[in-house]
């Protein structure tokens, strides 16, 4: 009796011992912890018999360490003793999506939805990882079959959207971003990409009225600011462009669409002054915008700084497509500048380059009439100014027989017509008299 007295408190004894120790332990792993330690706290697990508890407790300070290899390497023995155990599971997928590989971390949730098919968060966990994967639309099929009063219902919406943004269904997209907006009318997220997929699909007057509806709760946001002055821009408001994207570059936006946008809608309201400066950094950041391009060298040509608008009307031409109209266009311009230059014999090569564009007869008429004055007043070139002088009169003539064709002809404007001609008849012939210039001479060879 005595010794089983004495065995029983002996028992009692160690057994506190062991409780007094194991507390001990759990104390200074929980210090560590707590500490952020975690490289300690794994030295400290080592020196202990492992545990399912410390194995897990290692496994996480290994992944708060940023060593997903070495996590996933005690988690997956971990789970081959505890197939079931949730937690160990979750920390796994959660391993495996922080090493990118999306595939393991899928399965792993698809191994926690066998286990309990009620939560919802695996379900989500699962679709965006699918999602990330660019498996886009089995990664919609898993967002709709989820029921959205077990979920954050605008995540769900937005998720949904996404998928068929991704899947080209932009209509689809539209309709899923606008229902998640109407749940909270301060998303931004959904806002803009609503009003970003308006303008993909040029559908400029919805990205109006969807930024416009969004902004008389906030005014400040500076992308939707941006998307609104774009969709100003777009519908040829100039006016309310500048207005808004002049907001936007005061609450400090320089970005290239802002300071481009701004310049090529002063240059469209003639305001050259106010267009140039944003139209220098524009073409800074992009040196190759035919838009920014053409309307920086008609700015700098029309503000007399015909040496860059010279240099501009160049670039347009090197860059140009096998464009008539274009490129005419940037002939005659660049013929412009170099005449405003002082610089003739550019000038009159740069015409005669423009006239094989021009595509009109008044086109021809004004390139003949340039050529013709600038050879004659600057270039003392009379043979050629003859020359260019009978090519305006024959476009003259042009013109003059396409009124008389007309039903309800203008007979003030025929009559002005004649008297040009007459004009410059008696001009022409001046000129071959006073210079001896014969009607045999060959001119066309210096063309």
């Amino acid at each position: 009796m005595k010794k089983s007295i004495t065995w029983i408190f002996a028992s009692i004894f160690l057994f506190g011992v062991s409780i007094s120790q194991a507390q001990e332990q759990d104390s200074i792993l929980t210090n560590y912890l707590r500490k952020a330690q975690y490289q300690q706290g794994i030295e400290y697990i080592n020196t202990l018999e492992p545990t399912r508890n410390l194995e897990c407790q290692k496994a996480l300070c290994y992944k708060w360490l940023s060593n997903y290899s070495k996590a996933i390497e005690i988690l997956e023995h971990l789970r081959e003793n505890y197939p079931n155990d949730i937690l160990i599971q979750l920390e796994l997928a959660q391993c495996y999506e922080n090493r990118l590989q999306y595939s393991q971390s899928i399965h792993c949730y698809e191994k926690l939805i066998e286990t309990d098919s009620t939560n919802t968060y695996f379900q989500v966990r699962k679709a965006d990882l699918l999602y990330r994967s660019e498996k886009y639309r089995t990664a919609l099929e898993n967002y709709l079959q989820i029921d959205p009063e077990t979920y954050n219902p605008s995540y769900l919406k937005k998720s949904i959207a996404l998928c068929y943004e991704k899947l080209n269904q932009p209509d689809s997209a539209k309709a899923y971003y606008q229902a998640a907006w109407e749940l909270d009318a301060n998303d931004i997220f959904s806002a803009l990409s609503i009003v970003k997929l308006c303008i993909q699909q040029k559908d400029y007057a919805q990205a109006l009225l969807h930024s416009e509806t969004f902004l008389t709760i906030d005014t400040t946001n500076v992308q939707m600011n941006a998307l609104n002055a774009f969709a100003y821009y777009n519908l040829d408001n100039y006016k309310e462009a500048v207005l808004r994207f002049e907001k936007c570059h005061a609450a400090g936006d320089s970005s290239l669409i802002v300071n481009r946008s701004l310049g090529i809608s002063h240059f469209f309201l003639k305001n050259d002054a106010a267009a140039y400066p944003y139209l220098q950094q524009a073409y800074e950041r992009d040196s190759t915008n035919m838009t920014v391009l053409y309307a920086l060298a008609q700015v700098s040509h029309n503000l007399g700084y015909y040496p860059e608008a010279v240099q501009m009307y160049q670039k347009l031409i090197e860059n140009a497509l096998p464009n008539r109209n274009a490129l005419y266009t940037y002939y005659n311009g660049l013929a412009q500048a170099y005449e405003k230059d002082n610089l003739f014999q550019d000038a009159a090569m740069y015409y005669s380059n423009a006239v094989p564009y021009a595509s009109s007869n008044a086109q021809r008429m004004e390139l003949f009439f340039n050529l013709s004055v600038l050879l004659e007043y600057d270039l003392k070139d009379y043979k050629m100014a003859v020359f260019y002088y009978t090519q305006y009169q024959g476009a003259l003539l042009s013109y003059q027989e396409s009124l008389l064709d007309q039903p309800d002809s203008n007979q003030e404007q025929i009559k002005e017509i004649e008297v040009k001609i007459d004009e410059l008849s008696k001009h022409i012939r001046k000129l071959r008299t006073e210079h001896g210039i014969g009607y045999n001479d060959k001119v066309w060879g210096n063309n």
